[in-house]
């Protein structure tokens, strides 16, 4: 499939395993898309990067990000399902978090409880521990008193 043809989908088109069902962000060499596993039925979120796109920097970030996601298990970071390429494109299947992503849930929802900030608080500060044990990040993020 060319890279114009799947920036341009109006209707479900299927990849793999996968029925593309709906567009849910992009940039400029990406394309995220809510899809259905068409063996369990079950949804996933398709990350398709168009490899085109990517200079060497961009295709080491890639690379990272895959490393990353295929070694981490963590209940706070989006399980790598699969991941296959044709021509033109990589697929990372992802989990689907339907909840969006802090910044859509605050834009919903406006100031939140303090005990659900609480709670945002350490599933990020649990995540960032996850990152700096896989060396992404490498800073004492402590704050200075």
């Amino acid at each position: 499939m060319d890279l114009e043809a799947t920036k341009n989908l109006s209707e479900s088109h299927t990849i793999g395993n996968y029925i593309l069902k709906s567009k849910l962000g992009e940039s400029s060499f990406s394309t995220v898309w809510k899809a259905e596993n068409k063996i369990t039925g079950g949804e996933v979120a398709v990350k398709q990067v168009y490899l085109s796109k990517l200079n060497k920097n961009l295709r080491n970030c890639l690379d990272c990000e895959l490393n990353f996601l295929s070694s981490v298990n963590h209940p706070n970071i989006i399980r790598l399902l699969d991941v296959f390429e044709d021509d033109c494109c990589m697929f990372l299947v992802l989990e689907f978090c339907s909840g969006g992503n802090l910044a859509s849930y605050l834009q919903q929802h406006g100031r939140v409880q303090e005990k659900i900030a609480k709670r945002f608080t350490q599933q990020m500060g649990d995540g960032l521990k996850i990152l700096q044990s896989h060396h992404i990040i490498h800073r004492d993020l402590k704050p200075e008193v």
